[in-house]
């Protein structure tokens, strides 16, 4: 014989999960019953299917009318444009020839000289500043002699040498051979005015 303590463990659990299952089993099965039998006993009627089939027909007509006008309401208006105004004529003037192209060769000589600056002449040696190009900080050429560009061509003692530099031929002075200190005009003289005869 069960009892109550019985039903109370896992016993009781197990009857109560059992009928719960089998209250669920009755209720799905009368579910499909009655909709299977409520479509058996429904018959489809013609009145139906055409109206169905109508309103299938008049939703596509709608649907390609709306299509074709690309709008939903009214079938757009297509407006002709107007020709642009053709542009205005562009006066050609009478330009002057082009003048002639420049000769091609080296470049013309600088009117003064630009190269490395003369501090020393010494016989027919000229000594100049390099100015960092090259090894040596002072260049030291005889007559006939090049470096970078720089050629010693005479040395006139003591103020003067020729050369060339960048295709052209200069003359260099060492130093400027006038003496600004001395004044063309004497200082006038002056007067004894200040003294004054003292009788004896």
């Amino acid at each position: 014989m069960i009892t109550t303590e019985q039903l109370k463990g896992p016993l009781g659990w197990s009857i109560g999960s059992l009928i719960v299952i089998f209250i669920f089993i009755v209720i799905a099965i009368a579910s499909c019953i009655s909709s299977l039998v409520i479509r058996i006993s429904e018959k489809p009627t013609n009145n139906r299917m055409i109206a169905l089939l109508e309103r299938y027909d008049e939703n596509t007509s709608t649907d390609i009318a709306r299509f074709n006008g690309r709008s939903a309401f009214f079938k757009p208006i297509r407006i002709a444009r107007s020709a642009p105004p053709p542009p205005p004529k562009k006066i050609v003037k009478d330009l002057p020839p082009p003048p002639p192209p420049a000769p091609v060769g080296p470049p013309p000589p600088p009117a003064t000289y630009t190269g490395p600056p003369l501090i020393a002449i010494i016989g027919n040696e000229a000594w100049f500043r390099s100015g960092g190009m090259g090894s040596t900080p002072i260049i030291r050429l005889q007559i006939g002699e090049e470096t970078n560009g720089l050629k010693l061509v005479n040395t006139l003692q003591p103020a003067m040498v020729t050369v060339e530099h960048l295709n052209g031929t200069y003359e260099i002075q060492l130093f400027d051979g006038e003496e600004s200190f001395f004044r063309q005009d004497p200082l006038p003289t002056s007067s004894n005015d200040f003294l004054k005869e003292v009788g004896g």
